[in-house]
């Protein structure tokens, strides 16, 4: 820990004496990570860009996957800058390219809700465009995806088409057709795009497309499924419940009759994302080998008791503070989910084993 900083380490490291702290710590930690692993890694604005090449460094700029900003305390934190802090970071690295993806997070009844629509089958879903848009959306980035579709009645075909290697493009007869019942992903302003789709693809969920004319031309759409297991994490997490004073300080003071036990507790639900964002599956076992006052092994109770889960999390710590809050907390949310003034008022009634080795 550096001086500007507020983590509850050693105050006073110069920036070498950090540096060959977290390098020595985070190379242990990649050695006893799984080939599917991910490391979640937190910081402030004081030491991230070191943060961010330390671990590169050690795992591989390539399984760099995201550093998220999370707004940890919206009152804010006054500096000598002038600046109010709002946030601190998540860095995200995997241990391989075995990982081809992140878990999802919980959508919320706003996000839901968009999903208005139901299928034959009972499942929800929304209507989306069906033309690309972005990053490789345009026509000289994927050119089998520039076809056209073919309005016929109420109904949409893709009209029989042959790849052209030469050209670079499908070839076919559209002579029989009226222009006007032709659509091809040209957007608003003349560009041509592609479909999100390829023409295999397109032919084979035909019924999940439709027509629609839109301020006077014609626009296709294609149904988006709800996904039972969550959104896509973003790059900025902004939920209250990150709040490290609320669902951190507020919630260590219900569990324990003393206040300000350890300064600057995480948010425990900003611990279960990131745990949920890592792929901490229902089997898993999570290290975190800066404990400080067991946010993350709290999470881990929580998650499983929310999907009956058998997580398992080893906790390291070498403050003083372990025998007055680490080992009590993660003792008493064992006990209850619920506290307040230090007394439980939900017991929950499940078998759990702690090992402490000193």
């Amino acid at each position: 820990n550096t001086n500007a900083s507020e983590i509850l380490y050693k105050n006073g490291f110069k920036h070498s004496a950090w540096n060959t702290l977290i390098e020595n710590r985070v190379s242990e930690g990649y050695q006893l990570l799984s080939e599917r692993g991910i490391q979640v890694f937190t910081i402030d604005d004081y030491e991230l860009e070191n943060s961010i090449f330390i671990n590169n460094e050690i795992f591989g700029a390539e399984n760099h996957l995201a550093t998220v900003p999370i707004r940890n305390n919206p009152q804010g934190r006054s500096t000598v800058s002038g600046f109010s802090i709002n946030h601190e970071y998540a860095i995200f690295h995997r241990k391989t390219d075995l990982v081809e993806s992140v878990g999802r997070l919980p959508r919320n009844d706003t996000q839901n809700q968009r999903y208005n629509e139901t299928d034959e089958n009972g499942l929800k879903y929304l209507w989306e465009n069906f033309r690309k848009t972005g990053t490789d959306s345009s026509r000289k980035d994927r050119p089998k995806q520039f076809y056209p579709i073919v309005l016929s009645g109420n109904k949409i075909f893709i009209p029989e088409m042959y790849w052209n290697d030469e050209n670079d493009e499908w070839d076919y007869d559209l002579s029989q057709y009226h222009s006007n019942d032709i659509i091809f992903p040209i957007d608003s302003t003349g560009t041509e795009r592609v479909w999100k789709w390829g023409v295999d693809r397109a032919k084979k969920e035909i019924a999940h497309l439709k027509c629609e004319i839109v301020r006077g031309r014609y626009e296709v759409y294609r149904r988006n499924y709800i996904n039972d297991d969550g959104k896509l994490p973003g790059t900025w997490w902004d939920d209250s419940a990150y709040a490290a004073g609320s669902h951190g300080t507020n919630l260590l003071s219900s569990m324990f009759t003393r206040d300000r036990l350890f300064l600057f507790p995480k948010s425990f639900k900003a611990v279960i994302d990131s745990l949920k964002v890592a792929g901490a599956h229902k089997e898993s076992l999570i290290l975190d080998y800066f404990a400080g006052s067991a946010s993350t092994g709290h999470a881990v109770i929580a998650m499983n008791d929310d999907d009956n889960g058998s997580r398992r999390s080893i906790l390291i710590e070498q403050g003083d503070y372990f025998d007055i809050i680490t080992k009590p907390r993660m003792l008493k949310c064992i006990f209850s989910s619920q506290w307040k003034d230090g007394k439980a008022t939900q017991i929950r009634n499940k078998s759990c084993i702690i090992k402490t080795i000193k």
